[in-house]
């Protein structure tokens, strides 16, 4: 009898790969292309290994953006090691340079924790050296003459000009892209969300459409679409230390399990809030990972958005996650970035995405990084609220816009991160001071009901007691909040 062997797989450099100089940074279709050419690839590499070494496919064990498992008999290895070579040269090749394919493979024997740990060590050891066993390694150290020759282009834009109507997913080794659309040695389905098809891929394609419904909307038609001021951004979201309960599951089922169910509820989720009155004309999707996400649109789509995300999770953990040991993977944090202008090139507010979720993650798991604060999601209902009362004051009551300019711009002084004695002065022994500046700027109201919402302003700004005088973060986000939706 062969004995079992599992093979796990990861691709590296995903961050440099979208949004390096490798790539078209000024091209959103060059993005869509490359994000979702990611998506694939982890997804249609391990079902082609299989086709590959007529094995079925329910030796597929996880599969996501970026790793895959699969179980294999151990005759089966070399060959395996054999089409992955050819993969990670042609990963390679395309990504020019970003993206790495790394793998092991390790017997069946022992429990699941000690066959994962055998995993993980050779794979960070690929990780912290990845020369060790190529045949050319000299070559990187031998001296070389300067090209001027370009970095290749691969048809990324293309790839994405298909991808809406696209109905399969395939793999051929000549392929420029290695994966391809309705076409291919080997083909299987796409699919939105979880069906009864083992073969389907989960790959949620809901784009934001034009008025004519012909292609997906432009950025500078998803800024038009949103509601204040012209801006579109980019949210990430990604699950707390997700690799870490993975890692303490005690079988290779549950390892399974927690694998497939994060990733359907991702698709899936993802799938049902683009299609919703308030985000189907605002939000595109451009990535959906195992364990994390990546959509572009209307800013202040995106911000409820993020909130519906973290609302469907909070339920997710309830009903599935509550009994895992510890506190890993049962919370969510993201981070939202609006471009300054509608030109701003989209690799570059991705990146800064990227950065503010490192930033907030590490700073507090189960955070929302928005406006440059870290804000927990318990009071992200607090800035909306305020948001609305500012926005009242203005729209109802005739308060002019640039009171909330002029706001932002007191709390830019007096609350900013300038050092000194005199600024801890102005904030801890003469606050009613600022609070005086405040209420200048909000002048008092001739009607009993704008009098009132005036009042609630002041206190959810600055506290119901001058002495006590603190913003919080929900305030600080609040004010751009107000400023943004009043056309700032």
């Amino acid at each position: 009898m062969s004995l079992q062997v599992f093979l796990q797989a990861q691709l590296l450099g995903s961050e440099e790969f979208l949004t390096g100089k490798a790539g078209d940074g000024s091209s959103m279709a060059d993005l869509v292309g490359r994000c979702a050419w990611l998506n694939l690839l982890c997804e249609v590499l391990p079902r082609a290994l299989l086709a590959e070494l007529k094995l079925s496919r329910m030796l597929l064990g996880s599969s996501s953006a970026e790793q895959f498992l699969v179980v294999l008999a151990e005759e089966d290895v070399a060959r395996a090691n054999e089409f992955l070579e050819r993969a990670a040269e042609a990963v390679g090749r395309i990504s020019a340079g970003a993206l790495r394919l790394i793998w092991a493979s390790t017997e069946n024997l022992g429990a699941w924790p000690i066959a994962r740990k055998r995993l993980d060590d050779v794979l960070a050891a690929k990780m912290a050296a990845p020369l060790t066993g190529r045949p050319d390694v000299a070559a990187f150290f031998a001296p070389f003459a300067e090209s001027s020759s370009a970095v290749p282009q691969f048809p990324f834009a293309e790839f994405a000009e298909r991808l809406p109507a696209a109905q399969r997913a395939g793999w051929s080794p000549e392929a420029p892209l290695l994966v391809t659309l309705d076409e291919g040695q080997y083909a299987w389905p796409l699919r939105d969300q979880s069906s009864g098809d083992e073969d389907a891929i989960l790959f949620p394609r809901r784009f934001a459409m034009d008025d004519a419904g012909s292609r997906p909307a432009l950025l500078s038609e998803l800024a038009a679409r949103a509601n204040g001021a012209a801006r579109w951004g980019i949210l990430r979201g990604d699950v707390d230390h997700f690799d870490a309960q993975l890692r303490s599951v005690g079988s290779i089922e549950d390892h399974v399990h927690l694998s497939v169910l994060l990733k359907e509820f991702f698709a899936g989720e993802l799938s049902v809030l683009c299609s919703l009155p308030d985000f189907w004309r605002k939000v595109s999707v451009l990535y959906r990972g195992g364990d994390d996400f990546i959509v572009v649109g209307a800013w202040d789509a995106l911000i409820l958005f993020a909130r519906e995300i973290a609302r469907l999770f909070e339920t997710l953990v309830a009903q599935h996650l509550e009994s895992l040991p510890g506190l890993e993977a049962k919370t969510i944090s993201m981070a939202l970035v609006i471009a300054p202008d509608v030109a701003t090139p989209p690799a570059s507010v991705l990146k800064q995405a990227g950065a503010a979720l490192a930033a907030a993650k590490a700073t507090e798991p189960g955070t929302f990084s928005l406006f440059g604060r870290m804000l927990e999601w318990k009071r992200l209902r607090d800035a909306e609220e305020l948001a609305t009362s500012l926005l009242r004051l203005v729209q109802e009551f005739g308060y002019p816009a640039a009171c909330i300019h002029d706001l932002v711009s007191v709390y830019r002084e007096t609350f900013g991160t300038r050092a000194g004695r005199r600024a801890r002065a102005v904030r801890l022994e003469r606050p009613w001071r600022t609070y005086m500046r405040v209420s200048r700027v909000i002048p008092q109201a001739r009607t009993r009901e704008a009098a009132n919402l005036r009042q609630g302003v002041l206190a959810s700004l600055t506290g119901t007691r001058a002495s006590g005088l603190k913003l919080l973060p929900s305030a600080r986000v609040a004010l751009e909040w107000a400023r943004l939706a009043a056309g700032g």
